[in-house]
């Protein structure tokens, strides 16, 4: 082989690194697409089961067990003491819509070694105008939910996505 053959040889050589080089950066970014993609669904289905348990129960502890609140707000809890009362410490004790105020929970998606972490909200909000919240007490709540993937730890700024979710919840009482 002469010195002219052995220059093209190097430089096929080379040229073919390239092209494989640039084939496995394409291929890696495909892959962080696709998985933060997967975060962004799984994310969606986790604070929609979430969104489901709220929805089966109570609106307010008072209206758990008696129509004392129909005509009258004042009755409701203290937007000051929205969250769990005492002993109720799992998802399974709740029994009203603002139990879930300044719940933290981490879930594993089934099937996947990821963990999510959703950090709840709940507040009253005005009839007129629900993104307004209000420290009086109306017939209108909202809970503001965050989902976002905890484990395995995001290797870049990309991979981090947050999932907002919102859930308004009525009470009305129909005789």
């Amino acid at each position: 082989m002469s010195t002219g053959q052995t220059i093209l040889t190097i430089g096929a050589f080379m040229f073919l690194t390239t092209i494989l080089l640039n084939f496995y950066q394409v291929v890696a970014s495909t892959g962080e697409t696709i998985a933060t993609g997967q975060d962004g669904i799984l994310g969606t289905t986790i604070a929609s089961s979430y969104m489901e348990i709220a929805q089966g129960l109570a609106f307010d502890e008072i209206t758990d067990t008696s129509n004392i609140a129909i005509a009258n707000p004042s009755a409701l809890t203290s937007g000051l003491y929205l969250g769990a009362e005492s002993g109720e410490d799992s998802l399974a004790l709740f029994d009203d819509f603002d139990d879930f105020n300044g719940l933290t929970m981490d879930k594993q998606a089934m099937g996947t070694n990821r963990v999510y972490r959703t950090e709840f909200s709940v507040s009253y909000v005005n009839p007129d105008n629900l993104l307004v919240v209000t420290t009086s007490r109306t017939f209108v709540k909202r809970m503001d939910m965050k989902t976002w993937r905890i484990f395995p730890v995001a290797t870049s700024p990309i991979e981090i996505d947050t999932v907002r979710m919102s859930l308004v919840l009525g009470y009305f009482h129909f005789d």
